[in-house]
């Protein structure tokens, strides 16, 4: 099924079909996922310098961020999470499983109504998008803070996993 979205064109010109989009989701679960495993646990507390998150932080702010934006497009109530003090390796990759199924689960029910609606969202000089720039937006935020989680493991010679298109 070609979508009618802004996201992917006219069904007549679209590249993409939402089982693509569905399918580069997976793909970025699967490499952020090995991201997360890669890095030993004892750095799972390292950060950068006092302005930026941990290595979990950006993780887990990955699995939230994806969540609360797929459950605004698809006008579900955003599941409420469970925010301990500590999150051990395991439990971090366990939550960016639970968000990444969710979301890939959700890309199978958003309807073209909710790929065009606006929804207020507050970013850098733009206060409202449509789900489907929302959907793309979070695709490339995704991108953005597993790439910084890898300069993390390299400033700790850790190799990341192979880069996965």
């Amino acid at each position: 099924m070609l979508l009618c979205s802004p996201l992917f064109a006219q069904p007549s010109t679209s590249l993409l079909s939402r089982a693509d989009f569905i399918q580069n989701w997976k793909t970025s679960k699967e490499f952020t996922i090995a991201v997360a495993e890669k890095m030993p646990e004892e750095f799972y507390g390292y950060k950068a310098n006092d302005e930026e998150m941990t290595f979990a932080g950006l993780m887990l702010h990955i699995a939230n961020a994806n969540e609360f934006r797929f459950a605004q497009i698809s006008e579900d109530k955003a599941p409420a999470v469970v925010a301990p003090r500590h999150w051990p390796k395991t439990a971090v990759i366990n939550r960016l499983r639970e968000s990444f199924d969710y979301c890939i689960g959700k890309l199978g029910t958003i309807t073209d109504e909710q790929f065009k609606k606006r929804f207020q969202v507050g970013w850098y000089e733009r206060p409202e998008a449509s789900g489907a720039q929302i959907l793309l937006g979070m695709y490339v935020h995704t991108a953005h803070h597993r790439a910084q989680a890898e300069v993390y493991m390299r400033a700790n010679n850790i190799k990341p996993p192979d880069y996965r298109p």
